[in-house]
């Protein structure tokens, strides 16, 4: 089987799905999205070299640009391990085909190149080339070119690793992430002094490659084949389907939660909840990202807010600042994972109605993960902003009473009426189930909060509002539990059917 054929295989497994129009939705709207990024970058990059003589007369703007390849390789990084899905391609249809695993390497290595994560910065990084070659400079702006490309290459290989490892070691990177935050908070590690060192060896190594001399160009050059052929590496041991390796699950832990399984049907519910989230890389990733925005807004307990500046914000500051910080910390779980949580047990058609549990109590275990999850997010910052009697802490209080009372239960309802089952490998590692009803039920109640903060301007009926309105609907959790058993009743052979439908 020729190379040829297998990418002609690829795309038409492209069209060949039950959810086609979906996935053609999905790809024009990330197609204007792209072409609206990517035109704003090309405006920059035809504007770059007058803002750079400005700022600094005499600067060469290639050289200034190479600065800050370095920090944008890190930025772009980061944000594409917690977004980007995958290793972009299952190749494990084409394991038992006559092609060579060295052919499926290059196959997948080449396609994933060809994305618009890649596509949009070299919008900019081709506009500052071509304004550097028509401005005579035609040697270094394709050296410019190659470097940029090399980094976007770079960062597309790295990405998928990362992932693996973040998702693989969640509690050691969540570990150095918040002592990372910590110590940047309490000034422990000067941060300006090690951007300005980054900085410094991105124009060493760059801007040197820009420059065309030997060592910084043998440095990004060994740099980039050693990346990529661990990348070629990684992909080779991805392929293998049977592992003969499996990890131990006896411990301290798995006995911990054995006992708390032993406490009623809701509990064995919670529990399993907790394992297939533990034991699995997509769903492990997606409480890693859930746990990371509480160990992020850690670091407002170190900045200089008042009550004052609470009451003073308004527009865009009030959203950046409180909705999404509130809203987002002690909700993580919810909003990260609460939404497959029916989605991910499709693997097999009877799962969702196989294990001899009533409907109330399956919907109390799921209940009860992710109002333990909320409880955990608001744990983990809430130690830092009471020693540091922050003002934030009213924000973080409020919400979490909101999150528990309301979006909880608002979540488990909306995931009742998922239609798609979710696959859980190694490969592809963020998914999302979109869901209109889901949508419908979960959309309206993020505006709420931002309801209260416009319409008063004390700060005892803003936060008190909704935070009330949550502690209510804690209050009436019975009577939320009966809906919710009742709902979950209602859909359950529904979802069963989409489930059979996204497998065949």
């Amino acid at each position: 089987m020729s190379l040829w054929s297998l990418l002609r295989h690829r795309l038409h497994a492209f069209v060949r799905v039950p959810f086609v129009g979906r996935r053609g939705l999905s790809l024009i709207l990330g197609g204007f999205l792209a072409l609206y990024l990517g035109g704003g970058l090309v405006l920059l990059g035809v504007a770059f070299d007058d803002l750079v003589r400005e700022a600094a007369p005499g600067a060469d703007p290639l050289l200034v640009a190479s600065r800050g390849l370095l920090p944008f390789v890190l930025a772009y990084a980061a944000v594409r391990v917690f977004v980007e899905s995958g290793v972009g391609a299952d190749l494990r249809p084409y394991l038992p085909l006559p092609v060579r695993r060295s052919g499926l390497v290059a196959v997948l290595a080449a396609l994933s190149l060809f994305s618009l994560w890649n596509a949009v910065p070299l919008a900019f990084v081709a506009t500052v080339c071509v304004e550097a070659a028509l401005d005579g400079a035609l040697g270094p702006a394709l050296r410019f070119g190659l470097a940029g490309a090399g980094v976007l290459v770079a960062v597309t290989y790295a990405t998928p690793m990362l992932r693996r490892g973040v998702s693989a070691r969640p509690v050691l990177a969540a570990v150095g992430l918040f002592l990372l935050v910590a110590s940047a908070g309490l000034e422990w590690v000067n941060v300006a002094g090690g951007v300005a060192s980054l900085l410094d060896v991105s124009g060493w190594l760059f801007g040197g490659a820009v420059q065309g001399r030997v060592l910084p160009v043998s440095g990004a050059v060994l740099g980039l084949v050693g990346l990529a052929g661990g990348y070629a590496r990684w992909l080779r041991q991805a392929m293998v389907v049977d592992r003969s390796q499996r990890r131990s699950a006896s411990g301290g832990s798995s006995e911990w939660l054995s006992r708390l399984a032993r406490r009623g049907p809701a509990w064995r519910e919670a529990v399993l909840e907790v394992r297939l989230a533990w034991r699995n890389p997509q769903t492990r990733m997606s409480v890693f990202t859930a746990f990371l925005l509480p160990v992020m807004v850690t670091a407002f307990a170190f900045f200089p807010i008042e009550l004052s500046d609470l009451r003073s914000m308004s527009g865009a500051q009030l959203f950046n600042a409180i909705l999404f910080p509130g809203l987002f910390t002690t909700g993580a779980v919810a909003i990260f994972h609460g939404q497959n949580l029916f989605s991910y047990e499709g693997g097999s058609i009877e799962a969702t109605v196989a294990r001899p549990v009533s409907p109330c109590a399956r919907v109390a275990g799921k209940l009860l993960f992710l109002e333990a999850g909320t409880l955990a997010c608001f744990f983990i910052p809430f130690p830092f902003l009471l020693a540091r009697q922050s003002p934030f802490l009213l924000v973080h209080t409020s919400f979490f009473l909101y999150n528990a009372g309301v979006l909880v239960p608002a979540i488990i309802a909306g995931a009742t009426f998922n239609r798609e089952a979710l696959t859980i490998d190694e490969r592809s590692f963020s998914q999302t189930n979109f869901s209109g009803g889901r949508i419908a039920i979960t959309f309206p109640l993020f505006g709420v909060p931002l309801l209260f903060l416009f319409s008063f301007d004390r700060l005892l009926f803003q936060f008190g509002g909704f935070a009330g309105l949550g502690l209510l609907s804690l209050l009436a959790m019975p009577l939320w539990l009966r809906g919710l058993a009742r709902l979950y009743e209602y859909n359950r052979h529904a979802m069963l059917r989409g489930f059979r439908a996204s497998r065949s």
